[in-house]
């Protein structure tokens, strides 16, 4: 099922910045999800282009699992697997350039929409796939809250990079997020920015959502809007790299929720919870190998800069290390082992 809710303003449909070797090859793996062609040169004079263009845009699909080519014969795999497996192997180094990754995985699962109409058309049975293009300026809480009254939620994953409209909380709507993350089996994640988290208009809304059960952890620059449900459900923004989307796509999907609750988990790790006060240097080293500076962690972790420094000179006596540089190394590794 495609559908598109929200706002009824039409909405130009977002493109993603994919190379255009990539754009050709997803052209004619639509037409063969379509049309469910096993043969090059079939395929070729549907897309009305060269057979040997053709068997090159093949070749990229094969490299990346979306078809299974042996000498001219075509096979087809459902494109939400393949996303979600492209997904795994591109995102196995979240390192520096995590930004880059996340924002290439976004590019990439933005294009279900389309490939699973073409894959539906072509199957000629019922419906695989469950997307839903929502928009306005509230689409992040609306699309959330619209799935929720349809099938209720017992985990909801959020990465949320800028909460600044989230500050004074709606009643209502708080109260079913609440709900939502209460008793057993149930649960409810937020990860944050640090500039939200010490934020002090945002104070009073982090001690609700704490005393309603909902789990918060900060970071210094979380990479963009996301959130996951019951490894069932996963919301993207249709452009990435806003912080506040206003036109976002749920895939329902359990090999893409797969991967994105996979993707949360891996900043989940990387982040701090956000009433850390008693914390040592672990959770200070922590923020700080995420990008935040020694005077953003120790105000996270409710302590002065002071006690930051003291922390750290701390953890370089127990590392037995003189510089930050090998510290990071040394404590990196302990963690890992």
């Amino acid at each position: 099922m495609v559908s598109d809710a929200g706002s009824r303003a039409p909405h130009p449909s977002v493109q993603p910045p994919l190379q255009p070797a990539a754009l050709a090859a997803l052209d004619v793996l639509r037409i063969g999800l379509r049309s469910r062609v096993d043969s090059v040169a079939e395929l070729a004079a549907l897309a009305m282009r060269d057979e040997t263009e053709v068997r090159r845009d093949l070749a990229l699909l094969h490299d990346e699992g979306f078809v299974e080519l042996r000498g001219d014969r075509i096979g087809y795999s459902a494109p939400d697997e393949v996303v979600a497996d492209v997904v795994r192997r591109r995102a196995g180094d979240l390192g520096a350039d995590m930004l880059r990754r996340l924002a290439d995985l976004a590019e990439l699962v933005g294009q279900l929409p389309a490939l699973a109409h073409e894959w539906e058309s072509g199957a000629g049975d019922s419906h695989l796939f469950d997307v839903e293009v929502f928009h306005g300026p509230e689409a992040v809480v609306d699309l959330w809250h619209l799935r929720q009254g349809r099938e209720t939620a017992r985990r909801t994953d959020v990465v949320l990079p800028d909460a600044a409209r989230l500050y004074v909380a709606d009643p209502a709507m708080q109260q079913v997020w609440h709900e939502a993350s209460r008793g057993s089996g149930r649960r409810a994640r937020v990860l944050a920015s640090i500039a939200d988290g010490v934020h002090p208009a945002a104070q009073q809304r982090i001690d609700e959502e704490l005393a309603g059960g909902v789990e918060i952890r900060l970071m210094e620059r979380p990479p963009g809007w996301f959130w996951v449900t019951d490894d069932t459900t996963v919301a993207l923004p249709l452009a990435w790299g806003e912080s506040w989307p206003t036109s976002v796509i749920a895939v329902r999907s359990r090999a893409v929720a797969g991967m994105a609750s996979w993707l949360f988990e891996q900043l989940w790790d990387r982040a701090v919870p956000v009433r850390a006060g008693s914390a040592a240097w672990d959770s200070l080293l922590t923020l700080m190998n995420g990008g935040a500076t020694l005077e953003a962690a120790s105000r996270v972790l409710g302590i002065s800069e002071r006690t930051g420094r003291r922390r750290v000179s701390e953890a370089m006596e127990h590392y037995n290390v003189s510089s930050m540089l090998a510290l990071g190394v040394v404590w990196g590794e302990a963690r890992r082992s």
